[in-house]
C-alpha cells in the first residue's frame, strides 16, 4: 500500500504535500485576527451619555442615571454604557437597579473586564463572597488594571491582602496607590524594612504624597531614626501648605527629640496673619502646654477679634493654667445656653472651679441636661461624685453610657474610686480590642505602675504608647514613674525632667519628678521641684501627697 501511495502521487504530489503542510503550520502560528471595534455610539445615545456624565458631574446621581439608562437603550452593544449606568445607579441609590444592570452585563459581555470590576465594586460591601470573585475575574480579563488589585485587597484578610498587593507591584511597578498600600500592610505587620522601602519608591513617583510621607516618617521613628523621621515630617508641613494636623504632628515629634527652641520656632511660624481660628486656638493650647503663658495670652487676644466666644474659652484656659481660676470660671460662665459653644464653656467653666467639687456639679448641670449622653461631661461629674463620697452614684451614672469612649472613661473613673483591678479589667480588653489605643495603653501602664503591680506589663504598653504619641508629656510622665518604680532611678529623672521641660505647669509630673530625685539621692532638688508643684495650687489630693514626701524629706535631714 505504501508504494502504491507514493506512486499515485509522484514526486511532485510529495512536494505539493510539504507545501499544504507547511501553509497548514503557518496558519496554525499566526496571530489570530484582532477583535473588531465596537462601532461607534449612535449620535442619539452620545447625547444622553453626555447628559449623563455632566450630571455625574454635578453629582446630580439620579439625572445621572436617567440619561445613562437612556444612552443604554439606544447603544445596547456598549458595555461601558451599561457599566457608567450602573455605577451611577449606585450613586443614586438604587441598588437593585445597579445589580440588574451589572448582572444582565456579566451575561452579554463575559470577557470584558470593566463589567466584572464595577460589579466586585458594587457589591464590596453588602456581599463580600462575591465581590472577591469578580475581582478575581477582572484580574484574570485584565491584569495591569490596578483598580481590581486594590478592590480585592480592601476584603482579603491581612495576609492574602499582602500577597494580592505584591502582585499588583509586580504586574504594576508604577502604581502608587499599589505600593503604598503594600506599605502600609508590611507597617501594620512591625516589617519596617520593606515598608520604609515602598513608601520611598511611593515617593519617587509622587513626592507630594503627604500620606506617605508621614507614614515613612512614622516608621523611621518606630526605627529609632528620629533625626529623618523630622526631616520628612517637616517636608509633609511645607508641601501640605502648612497644615495644622501636620503642624502638631511635627511638633510633637521635636518635643520627643527635646528640641524646645525648634518647637516653639514651630509655634512661631503658625502665629502669622494667615492663620485661620482653628490654627490660632491650637497655638494658644500649646503655647499654655509649654508653661508660656504670655504669648499664649496674646494670640488668645488676637483670636478673640476674630471669634469672641472661643478666645474666651481660650483665654480661660490660660486663666486655670496660671491659676486665676475663680476669674476663668466667671469668663466661661458667661457663655450663653444659646451659643454652640455652651458645652464647652461648661467643661471649662467647670475645670475653673475644680477645687470644690460641689460647685462642679452645679456648673455642669445646665449642659448635661442638654446633653446626657456627653461622655466628658459625665466623666467630670463622676470625678466630683467620688470626691464628696458618693462613689455609687458616679458608678452608676458611668453605667449608663455606652461605647468604647464611655468605657475608657469608666475605667479612668473606677481607679479615681481607688478600684485599680476593675479599672485595669477594663482598659486591657480596650487594649484586646484596639491594640493601638494610646490613651489605653497609658492608662493600663500607669495603673500597674503607680501600683507596683505586673512591671514587664507596664512597660510593654508604655513603650508601645510612646511610640503612638511621640513626645507626649503624660505618657513621658508614665514612662518616668515606671523607671522609678523598676530602680532606675537615672533615668526616671531625666524622663521626668524632660516631661516637666514641655509640661511645666502639670504639678502632678513635678511630684513624680521630686520623687524621683529624692529616690536619686538628691533630697534639696526633690524639696525644690514640690515646692513648685505647690505653687501650681494643686487639687486637695495631689496636695496631700506633696505634703507627705515634704514631711519624709524631712525626717532624713
Amino acid at each position: 500500500m505504501a508504494t502504491f501511495r507514493y506512486s499515485l502521487l509522484g514526486p511532485q504530489g510529495s512536494w505539493l504535500a510539504l507545501r499544504l503542510a507547511g501553509t497548514l503550520l503557518l496558519a496554525a502560528c499566526r496571530t489570530p485576527p484582532p477583535a473588531k471595534p465596537l462601532p461607534p455610539l449612535p449620535h442619539t445615545a452620545y447625547a444622553y451619555y453626555l447628559d449623563g456624565k455632566l450630571a455625574a458631574y454635578r453629582e446630580d446621581w439620579p439625572s445621572a442615571a436617567d440619561a445613562l439608562a437612556q444612552a443604554a437603550a439606544a447603544a445596547p452593544d456598549q458595555p461601558m454604557v451599561a457599566v457608567e449606568l450602573a455605577r451611577a445607579q449606585w450613586k443614586a441609590k438604587r441598588p437593585e437597579a445597579a445589580r440588574a444592570t451589572l448582572a444582565a452585563a456579566r451575561v452579554k459581555w463575559p470577557k470584558h473586564a470593566q463589567v466584572w470590576l464595577a460589579s466586585g465594586d458594587a457589591t464590596a460591601q453588602r456581599v463580600p463572597a462575591d465581590a472577591i470573585r469578580w475581582y478575581r475575574k477582572a484580574i484574570e480579563l485584565e491584569p495591569t488594571d490596578e483598580r481590581a488589585y486594590l478592590g480585592l485587597a480592601k476584603l482579603e484578610q491581612p495576609a492574602q491582602a499582602l500577597s494580592t498587593l505584591q502582585r499588583l507591584v509586580k504586574k504594576v511597578p508604577d502604581s502608587v496607590d499599589g505600593r503604598y498600600r503594600l506599605a502600609q500592610q508590611l507597617a501594620r505587620r512591625d516589617e519596617l524594612g520593606g515598608a520604609i522601602e515602598q513608601f520611598r519608591k511611593v515617593l519617587e513617583r509622587d513626592p507630594d504624597h503627604i500620606d506617605a510621607r508621614l507614614d515613612l516618617a512614622r516608621a523611621l521613628r518606630r526605627q529609632g531614626q528620629l533625626v529623618e523621621a523630622i526631616a520628612q515630617t517637616r517636608s509633609a508641613f511645607d508641601r501640605s501648605g502648612q497644615a495644622l494636623d501636620v503642624a502638631e504632628e511635627l511638633y510633637w515629634l521635636l518635643c520627643e527629640a527635646d528640641d524646645r527652641t525648634a518647637a516653639i520656632d514651630l509655634l512661631t511660624l503658625l502665629d502669622d496673619d494667615r492663620s485661620d481660628t482653628d490654627a490660632l486656638a491650637t497655638v494658644a493650647r500649646l503655647e499654655r502646654g509649654l508653661g508660656r503663658l504670655d504669648d499664649a495670652r496674646a494670640v488668645a487676644s488676637r483670636l478673640a477679634k476674630v471669634d469672641a466666644e472661643l478666645g474666651a474659652l481660650v483665654l480661660a484656659e490660660i486663666e486655670i493654667a496660671a491659676g486665676e481660676r475663680a476669674s476663668a470660671e466667671k469668663r466661661a460662665l458667661a457663655i450663653p445656653g444659646s451659643s454652640n459653644r455652651f458645652i464647652e464653656a461648661r467643661r471649662v467653666a467647670a475645670a475653673g472651679g475644680a477645687g470644690d467639687p460641689q460647685r462642679v456639679i452645679e456648673v455642669l448641670a445646665p449642659a448635661r441636661a442638654a446633653k446626657p449622653s456627653d461622655v466628658d461631661l459625665a466623666t467630670l461629674t463622676a470625678f466630683s461624685l467620688i470626691d464628696l463620697g458618693k462613689t455609687r452614684e458616679a458608678i452608676v451614672l458611668m453605667n449608663m453610657l455606652t461605647g468604647a469612649s464611655a468605657l475608657f472613661a469608666k475605667a479612668r473613673v473606677v481607679d479615681h474610686a481607688g478600684d485599680w483591678r476593675t479599672a485595669i479589667e477594663i482598659v486591657e480588653a480596650l487594649i484586646r480590642a484596639k491594640p493601638d489605643a494610646s490613651a489605653a495603653l497609658n492608662l493600663a501602664g500607669y495603673i500597674l505602675a503607680d501600683r507596683n503591680e505586673r512591671l514587664a506589663d507596664a512597660e510593654r504598653y508604655l513603650r508601645r504608647a510612646r511610640t503612638l504619641s511621640p513626645g507626649d508629656p503624660a505618657v513621658l510622665d508614665s514612662w518616668g514613674w515606671l523607671r522609678l518604680r523598676q530602680g532606675k532611678t537615672r533615668e526616671a529623672v531625666r524622663v521626668l525632667d524632660r516631661a516637666v521641660r514641655f509640661a511645666p505647669l502639670e504639678p502632678e509630673i513635678l511630684v513624680h519628678l521630686a520623687a524621683a530625685w529624692a529616690a536619686d539621692g538628691a533630697p534639696k532638688t526633690a524639696l525644690a521641684t514640690l515646692e513648685k508643684a505647690a505653687a501650681l495650687r494643686p487639687a486637695a489630693a495631689l496636695q496631700q501627697r506633696i505634703d507627705a514626701l515634704r514631711s519624709a524629706l524631712a525626717r532624713r535631714q
